[in-house]
Protein backbone atom coordinates (compact mmCIF):
# COMPACT_ATOMS: atom_id res chain seq x y z
CA UNK A 1 0.00 0.00 0.00
CA UNK A 2 1.28 3.41 -0.93
CA UNK A 3 2.02 5.63 2.08
CA UNK A 4 0.50 9.09 2.34
CA UNK A 5 2.60 12.03 1.28
CA UNK A 6 4.10 14.06 4.11
CA UNK A 7 3.85 17.86 4.23
CA UNK A 8 5.77 20.79 5.68
CA UNK A 9 4.32 23.83 7.45
CA UNK A 10 5.85 27.25 8.16
CA UNK A 11 4.61 29.61 10.89
CA UNK A 12 5.38 33.31 10.37
CA UNK A 13 4.49 35.61 13.26
CA UNK A 14 6.43 38.27 15.18
CA UNK A 15 4.82 37.15 18.45
CA UNK A 16 6.91 34.40 20.04
CA UNK A 17 4.05 32.96 22.12
CA UNK A 18 1.79 32.81 19.08
CA UNK A 19 4.41 30.83 17.15
CA UNK A 20 4.96 28.49 20.09
CA UNK A 21 1.23 27.80 20.35
CA UNK A 22 0.87 26.97 16.68
CA UNK A 23 4.01 24.83 16.63
CA UNK A 24 3.43 22.81 19.78
CA UNK A 25 -0.26 22.80 20.74
CA UNK A 26 -1.86 21.51 17.54
CA UNK A 27 -1.45 17.87 16.43
CA UNK A 28 -0.29 18.63 12.89
CA UNK A 29 0.96 15.07 12.48
CA UNK A 30 -2.69 14.00 12.15
CA UNK A 31 -2.61 15.75 8.76
CA UNK A 32 0.69 14.08 7.79
CA UNK A 33 2.64 17.28 8.54
CA UNK A 34 6.06 16.13 9.68
CA UNK A 35 8.26 19.19 9.11
CA UNK A 36 7.71 22.52 10.88
CA UNK A 37 9.51 25.82 10.25
CA UNK A 38 9.17 29.18 11.96
CA UNK A 39 10.10 32.78 11.22
CA UNK A 40 9.57 35.96 13.23
CA UNK A 41 9.12 38.31 10.27
CA UNK A 42 8.51 38.37 6.53
CA UNK A 43 12.14 38.77 5.54
CA UNK A 44 13.20 35.79 7.68
CA UNK A 45 10.43 33.70 6.14
CA UNK A 46 11.49 34.66 2.61
CA UNK A 47 15.11 33.75 3.29
CA UNK A 48 14.02 30.41 4.74
CA UNK A 49 11.79 29.70 1.74
CA UNK A 50 14.78 30.15 -0.56
CA UNK A 51 16.54 27.31 1.29
CA UNK A 52 13.63 25.07 2.30
CA UNK A 53 10.35 24.12 0.67
CA UNK A 54 7.21 24.72 2.71
CA UNK A 55 3.96 23.26 1.40
CA UNK A 56 1.80 25.45 3.65
CA UNK A 57 2.38 28.76 5.43
CA UNK A 58 0.41 30.34 8.27
CA UNK A 59 1.39 34.00 8.44
CA UNK A 60 0.36 37.13 10.28
CA UNK A 61 -0.46 40.09 8.05
CA UNK A 62 0.85 42.78 10.39
CA UNK A 63 4.54 42.34 11.13
CA UNK A 64 7.41 44.83 11.49
CA UNK A 65 9.67 45.25 8.47
CA UNK A 66 8.32 43.11 5.64
CA UNK A 67 4.62 42.56 6.38
CA UNK A 68 2.35 39.82 5.08
CA UNK A 69 1.33 41.61 1.89
CA UNK A 70 4.95 42.30 0.95
CA UNK A 71 5.92 38.72 1.77
CA UNK A 72 3.10 37.41 -0.40
CA UNK A 73 4.26 39.57 -3.30
CA UNK A 74 7.80 38.18 -2.94
CA UNK A 75 6.52 34.59 -2.74
CA UNK A 76 4.93 34.96 -6.19
CA UNK A 77 8.43 35.15 -7.66
CA UNK A 78 9.57 31.86 -6.10
CA UNK A 79 9.51 28.63 -8.11
CA UNK A 80 7.94 26.65 -5.23
CA UNK A 81 5.03 28.56 -3.71
CA UNK A 82 3.34 27.49 -0.45
CA UNK A 83 -0.40 27.47 0.14
CA UNK A 84 -1.02 30.41 2.49
CA UNK A 85 -3.32 30.97 5.46
CA UNK A 86 -3.39 34.64 6.47
CA UNK A 87 -4.02 35.80 10.04
CA UNK A 88 -4.97 39.29 11.19
CA UNK A 89 -5.50 40.68 14.66
CA UNK A 90 -8.37 42.81 13.43
CA UNK A 91 -10.80 42.94 10.53
CA UNK A 92 -8.68 44.32 7.69
CA UNK A 93 -10.96 43.61 4.75
CA UNK A 94 -8.91 45.50 2.16
CA UNK A 95 -5.85 43.40 2.97
CA UNK A 96 -7.98 40.26 2.95
CA UNK A 97 -9.30 41.03 -0.53
CA UNK A 98 -5.80 41.68 -1.85
CA UNK A 99 -4.47 38.43 -0.37
CA UNK A 100 -7.36 36.25 -1.48
CA UNK A 101 -7.11 37.66 -5.01
CA UNK A 102 -3.50 36.47 -5.21
CA UNK A 103 -4.54 32.86 -5.71
CA UNK A 104 -2.04 31.71 -3.09
CA UNK A 105 -4.16 32.45 -0.02
CA UNK A 106 -6.51 29.58 0.78
CA UNK A 107 -8.01 31.07 3.92
CA UNK A 108 -8.12 34.29 5.94
CA UNK A 109 -8.72 34.06 9.68
CA UNK A 110 -9.07 36.65 12.42
CA UNK A 111 -6.78 36.33 15.44
CA UNK A 112 -7.07 34.65 17.78
CA UNK A 113 -8.20 31.80 15.55
CA UNK A 114 -9.38 28.61 17.25
CA UNK A 115 -7.35 25.42 16.96
CA UNK A 116 -10.21 23.80 15.06
CA UNK A 117 -10.38 26.67 12.54
CA UNK A 118 -6.61 26.52 11.97
CA UNK A 119 -6.67 22.74 11.67
CA UNK A 120 -9.42 22.85 9.06
CA UNK A 121 -7.71 25.69 7.16
CA UNK A 122 -4.54 23.63 6.88
CA UNK A 123 -6.64 20.63 5.83
CA UNK A 124 -8.11 22.74 3.00
CA UNK A 125 -4.58 23.61 1.87
CA UNK A 126 -3.67 19.92 1.77
CA UNK A 127 -6.89 19.11 -0.06
CA UNK A 128 -5.96 21.68 -2.70
CA UNK A 129 -2.45 20.24 -3.02
CA UNK A 130 -3.80 16.71 -3.40
CA UNK A 131 -6.36 17.84 -5.98
CA UNK A 132 -3.59 19.40 -8.06
CA UNK A 133 -1.68 16.14 -7.82
CA UNK A 134 -4.70 14.16 -8.96
CA UNK A 135 -5.36 16.48 -11.89
CA UNK A 136 -1.75 16.20 -13.05
CA UNK A 137 -2.30 12.52 -13.76
CA UNK A 138 1.09 11.57 -12.33
CA UNK A 139 -0.56 8.99 -10.13
CA UNK A 140 -1.74 6.87 -13.04
CA UNK A 141 -0.79 3.25 -12.43
CA UNK A 142 -0.14 1.20 -15.56
CA UNK A 143 -0.13 -2.05 -13.59
CA UNK A 144 -3.68 -1.41 -12.41
CA UNK A 145 -4.78 -0.87 -15.99
CA UNK A 146 -3.20 -4.19 -17.02
CA UNK A 147 -4.91 -5.94 -14.11
CA UNK A 148 -8.25 -4.52 -15.20
CA UNK A 149 -7.76 -5.90 -18.70
CA UNK A 150 -6.95 -9.33 -17.31
CA UNK A 151 -10.18 -9.31 -15.35
CA UNK A 152 -12.07 -8.81 -18.58
CA UNK A 153 -10.32 -11.79 -20.14
CA UNK A 154 -10.37 -14.24 -17.21
CA UNK A 155 -13.06 -15.37 -14.76
CA UNK A 156 -13.19 -13.14 -11.74
CA UNK A 157 -12.96 -14.85 -8.33
CA UNK A 158 -15.00 -12.15 -6.65
CA UNK A 159 -17.66 -12.53 -9.34
CA UNK A 160 -17.72 -16.27 -8.74
CA UNK A 161 -18.24 -15.67 -5.03
CA UNK A 162 -21.05 -13.26 -5.79
CA UNK A 163 -22.76 -15.82 -8.02
CA UNK A 164 -22.28 -18.42 -5.31
CA UNK A 165 -23.85 -16.12 -2.75
CA UNK A 166 -26.98 -15.90 -4.87
CA UNK A 167 -27.68 -19.53 -4.02
CA UNK A 168 -27.90 -18.79 -0.30
CA UNK A 169 -31.37 -19.06 1.18
CA UNK A 170 -33.21 -15.78 0.97
CA UNK A 171 -35.38 -16.41 4.02
CA UNK A 172 -38.49 -14.50 5.02
CA UNK A 173 -38.72 -10.73 5.42
CA UNK A 174 -38.68 -11.19 9.19
CA UNK A 175 -35.47 -13.22 8.97
CA UNK A 176 -33.83 -10.60 6.78
CA UNK A 177 -34.83 -7.82 9.15
CA UNK A 178 -33.47 -9.78 12.10
CA UNK A 179 -30.11 -10.31 10.40
CA UNK A 180 -29.79 -6.62 9.59
CA UNK A 181 -30.89 -5.67 13.09
CA UNK A 182 -28.13 -7.82 14.58
CA UNK A 183 -25.58 -6.18 12.30
CA UNK A 184 -26.82 -2.72 13.30
CA UNK A 185 -26.43 -3.62 16.98
CA UNK A 186 -22.88 -4.76 16.24
CA UNK A 187 -22.11 -1.51 14.41
CA UNK A 188 -23.57 0.55 17.23
CA UNK A 189 -21.26 -1.14 19.70
CA UNK A 190 -18.11 -1.21 17.56
CA UNK A 191 -18.33 1.90 15.31
CA UNK A 192 -15.10 3.27 16.81
CA UNK A 193 -13.18 0.24 15.55
CA UNK A 194 -11.95 -0.68 12.08
CA UNK A 195 -14.99 -2.48 10.64
CA UNK A 196 -15.29 -4.15 7.25
CA UNK A 197 -18.24 -5.69 5.47
CA UNK A 198 -16.57 -9.06 6.03
CA UNK A 199 -16.41 -8.44 9.79
CA UNK A 200 -20.11 -7.62 9.95
CA UNK A 201 -21.08 -10.60 7.78
CA UNK A 202 -19.11 -12.87 10.10
CA UNK A 203 -21.24 -11.73 13.05
CA UNK A 204 -24.39 -13.16 11.45
CA UNK A 205 -22.66 -16.00 9.56
CA UNK A 206 -23.60 -15.01 6.01
CA UNK A 207 -21.61 -14.16 2.89
CA UNK A 208 -20.41 -10.50 2.66
CA UNK A 209 -21.93 -9.95 -0.77
CA UNK A 210 -25.27 -11.29 0.47
CA UNK A 211 -25.15 -8.98 3.49
CA UNK A 212 -24.41 -6.03 1.22
CA UNK A 213 -27.48 -6.74 -0.90
CA UNK A 214 -29.59 -7.54 2.15
CA UNK A 215 -28.60 -4.34 3.94
CA UNK A 216 -29.56 -2.18 0.95
CA UNK A 217 -32.86 -4.04 0.63
CA UNK A 218 -33.87 -3.68 4.28
CA UNK A 219 -32.38 -0.27 5.16
CA UNK A 220 -32.60 1.46 1.81
CA UNK A 221 -28.93 2.48 2.04
CA UNK A 222 -25.70 0.58 1.53
CA UNK A 223 -23.65 -0.86 4.37
CA UNK A 224 -20.83 1.68 4.00
CA UNK A 225 -23.23 4.63 3.82
CA UNK A 226 -25.06 3.46 6.94
CA UNK A 227 -21.82 3.05 8.88
CA UNK A 228 -20.60 6.48 7.77
CA UNK A 229 -23.87 8.13 8.80
CA UNK A 230 -23.72 6.37 12.18
CA UNK A 231 -20.18 7.56 12.80
CA UNK A 232 -20.93 11.14 11.77
CA UNK A 233 -24.03 11.18 13.99
CA UNK A 234 -21.83 10.13 16.91
CA UNK A 235 -19.24 12.75 15.92
CA UNK A 236 -21.91 15.46 15.97
CA UNK A 237 -22.74 14.45 19.55
CA UNK A 238 -19.07 14.60 20.57
CA UNK A 239 -18.71 18.08 19.04
CA UNK A 240 -20.92 19.37 21.85
CA UNK A 241 -17.92 18.84 24.14
CA UNK A 242 -15.75 21.87 23.37
CA UNK A 243 -12.75 20.30 25.11
CA UNK A 244 -12.45 17.67 22.37
CA UNK A 245 -10.38 18.52 19.30
CA UNK A 246 -11.54 17.50 15.83
CA UNK A 247 -8.74 14.96 15.35
CA UNK A 248 -9.62 13.38 18.70
CA UNK A 249 -13.27 13.02 17.68
CA UNK A 250 -12.18 11.56 14.35
CA UNK A 251 -10.46 8.67 16.11
CA UNK A 252 -13.29 8.28 18.61
CA UNK A 253 -15.72 7.48 15.79
CA UNK A 254 -13.47 5.12 13.86
CA UNK A 255 -11.67 7.40 11.40
CA UNK A 256 -7.90 7.11 11.76
CA UNK A 257 -7.45 9.45 8.80
CA UNK A 258 -8.75 12.84 9.93
CA UNK A 259 -8.74 14.22 6.38
CA UNK A 260 -11.15 11.49 5.30
CA UNK A 261 -13.27 12.15 8.39
CA UNK A 262 -13.63 15.84 7.54
CA UNK A 263 -14.60 15.05 3.93
CA UNK A 264 -17.29 12.59 5.04
CA UNK A 265 -18.57 14.96 7.74
CA UNK A 266 -18.92 17.84 5.25
CA UNK A 267 -20.66 15.54 2.74
CA UNK A 268 -23.23 14.32 5.26
CA UNK A 269 -23.80 17.42 7.40
CA UNK A 270 -23.15 20.11 4.78
CA UNK A 271 -20.74 21.81 7.19
CA UNK A 272 -17.22 21.24 8.41
CA UNK A 273 -16.87 20.00 11.99
CA UNK A 274 -15.84 23.45 13.26
CA UNK A 275 -18.74 25.10 11.39
CA UNK A 276 -21.12 22.56 12.93
CA UNK A 277 -19.67 23.27 16.37
CA UNK A 278 -20.09 27.03 15.87
CA UNK A 279 -23.72 26.50 14.82
CA UNK A 280 -24.38 24.85 18.18
CA UNK A 281 -23.57 28.16 19.88
CA UNK A 282 -26.46 29.79 18.03
CA UNK A 283 -29.03 27.29 19.30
Amino acid sequence: MKSEREYSLMIVDDEHLAREHLLKDIAWEKLQIRVLYEASDGLGALQLLKKKTADIMIMDIRMPGMDGLELLSAIKELPDKPQVIALSGYSDFSAARAMLASGLVVDYLLKPASEDALFEAVYRCIDRLEEKQRVSGLEFDLNQAKAALKKLEAPDTAAKELISSETQAEGTSATKAALVRDVKVYLGEHFAEHITLEDAAGVVFIHPSYLSRLFSEVEGVGFSDYLAALRIRKAAEYLKDYHLRIYEISEMVGYRNVKHFMKVFKKIEGKTPSEYRESLLLL
